[in-house]
């Protein structure tokens, strides 16, 4: 997906596409990996410094919604985001530490199809990280 198209979505959903809307989902597009709210509102910052974090928090959800951006939580009070669509399906080893990220291809979608097949559920998506220890917290 690129921006342009993006903010057609957007539009089409009925949302106003404004300075702040737009320079936010180019911060999230620009980098495909997983970014917390105030990374996002640090880069959004450099380029704005007018904008706020309710403005984030607000355009998060919106993105979220329109299913543009998915969030994730990986224990704690952080959430993540990174944009859909824009690379291969992919989960995540996380360091409980430092909180290092690195995106790994694994994926158990087939079990969990097979096992929610047993109980006639039908799967819609799926989230799975790996919470751990990473090679450089090991050291420490």
């Amino acid at each position: 997906m690129d921006l342009e198209h993006d903010l057609a979505k957007l539009n089409a959903l009925g949302h106003r596409i404004t300075r702040q809307r737009r320079l936010v989902l180019e911060v999230i597009l620009a980098d495909p990996c997983l970014q917390s709210a105030e990374d996002i509102y640090g880069k959004c910052r450099e380029l704005d410094d007018s904008i706020s974090y309710p403005t984030i928090y607000r355009t998060l959800d919106m993105l979220v919604e329109a299913e543009m951006v998915r969030k994730l939580h990986f224990g704690g009070s952080k959430s993540w985001y990174e944009p859909l669509q824009r690379q291969e399906h992919h989960h995540h080893l996380v360091c409980r530490e430092c909180g290092a990220k690195v995106p790994i291809a694994a994926c158990p979608g087939k079990l969990i199809a097979q096992e929610a097949s047993r109980y006639q559920f039908k799967v819609l998506d799926h989230q799975f990280e790996i919470v751990g220890i990473c090679k450089d917290c090991q050291r420490n």
